[in-house]
């Protein structure tokens, strides 16, 4: 039984982690699977949303410290394959939304903060808890930096402070809080009846772009305007005019 259990709905695939014994930790097994989703994913535009979600009261305790530190050697290569890991979900072509109800310390704490937007249920418990254990929140820096701002980061990393979804939501951190699972529920369909109105090949594009946005260099000036003039004059953009022309819904609207 793989400890990433996957179901789709339409264009939605929900990744949920599942290993009751690591509190859904990002183990060898899990980091595995994840990779394997990413990789069959990654290419696809029939899927649309990715839906993080957590079993067992957790969402991901971070990093398997059960394993053991082994060599130095060992301990490099384990931090950079995460680092890529985190990379390649912050960067996928879909939306990525993560449900967040339970503890999501440390690389969990990062794993979150590479989802386009995060929603908070009741339980839900956040910590850059690295420095409290002399360690260092290394490959997550830079999605915790680009989610809450470098001074927010800092007072977070270097306190192991503790939040709970409201606290989240009022730093930044989280989109919405939420005190039961209806409520979740509710919120996460109205998102989803966003993105759905949305072209997911102009999705795609607009988040590579916002990626680069704090960059705005005239290289990226440049670039914009390419990736602008495709879109306009792609499938999608043709289509998403001609819809608007005709005062109906665009084709790839499903909800």
């Amino acid at each position: 039984m793989s400890v990433l259990r996957l179901d789709t709905d339409g264009w939605v695939l929900t990744a949920t982690l599942d290993d009751a014994a690591t509190r859904n930790a990002l183990s060898d097994a899990m980091v595995t699977a994840f990779e394997a989703m990413l990789h069959a994913t990654e290419p696809d535009r029939g899927v649309r949303a990715i839906v993080l979600r957590g079993a067992h009261g957790s969402f991901c305790a971070g990093a398997d410290l059960r394993t053991g530190t082994g060599s130095a050697e060992q301990a490099w290569a384990r931090n950079a394959r995460g680092g890529a890991l985190f990379a390649r979900l912050a960067a996928h072509p879909a939306v990525v939304i993560a449900v967040v109800d339970g503890p999501a310390f440390g690389g969990g704490f990062g794993l979150a903060c590479c989802a386009d937007f995060i929603l908070c249920g009741a339980g839900a418990k956040f910590a850059l808890s690295e420095t409290s254990l002399g360690l260092v929140p290394a490959q997550i820096a830079p999605h915790v930096v680009a989610r809450v701002g470098l001074a927010t980061a800092k007072r977070l990393a270097l306190t192991a402070a503790r939040l709970d979804g409201t606290e989240a939501v009022a730093i930044g951190l989280a989109d919405s809080a939420h005190t039961d699972a209806a409520s979740v529920d509710a919120a996460l369909a109205t998102l989803l009846d966003g993105i759905g109105r949305c072209a997911p090949g102009a999705n795609a594009a607009t988040k590579r772009l916002l990626a680069e946005a704090s960059r705005a260099t005239p290289e990226f000036i440049t670039h914009a305007a390419d990736v602008f003039a495709e879109s306009l004059t792609g499938e999608e953009g043709r289509e998403g005019i001609a819809a608007f022309a005709e005062r109906r819904k665009p084709r790839w609207t499903s909800r």
